[in-house]
């Protein structure tokens, strides 16, 4: 079972690694070659340079599959265990500007595609810079609140 697993994972590395790097392999090809014994790798030629209504295809497939592309497919899944009060008000604090963004610009605010990343983002920011004695201040505030 876990072997399953395993090789869909390693399929699904291997087909964003071939979008990021431009090639046009289908996903069918990858997917019906799939089998319980490893394959061995094939050689695969230089490819010559593409001519510009080509290259204009690749530009038009690359931006298709980033407009379809899912968070799974793009990020790196990260697991973290939190404390049952800091879930609860990240959740409240998900919800609260899922309807302020969606309200203000009828855009879809996703969790893992924009709020995750903006915890994130700005919670290191607010920790750059803080020596030792700093982190073990913020650390403390933590303990007191649990």
């Amino acid at each position: 079972m876990s072997d399953d697993r395993a090789d869909r994972l390693r399929k699904n590395r291997n087909q964003v690694k071939n979008r990021a790097q431009g090639n046009t392999a289908s996903t069918d090809d990858q997917s019906q070659s799939e089998t319980s014994k490893p394959s061995k790798p094939s050689k695969q030629s230089k490819p010559s340079e593409p001519s510009n209504s080509s290259k204009q295809e690749t530009a038009d497939q690359s931006s298709e599959d980033a407009a379809n592309s899912t968070v799974k497919q793009d990020q790196v899944g990260t697991y973290m265990y939190l404390p049952e009060h800091q879930h609860q008000e990240l959740s409240r604090q998900f919800n609260l500007l899922k309807a302020e963004y969606e309200y203000e610009y009828n855009e879809e605010f996703e969790k893992n595609r924009h709020f995750y990343p903006l915890i994130i983002r700005y919670g290191l920011d607010s920790l750059e810079g803080l020596d030792a004695s700093e982190i073990q201040e913020k650390l403390d505030s933590l303990d007191v609140q649990t």
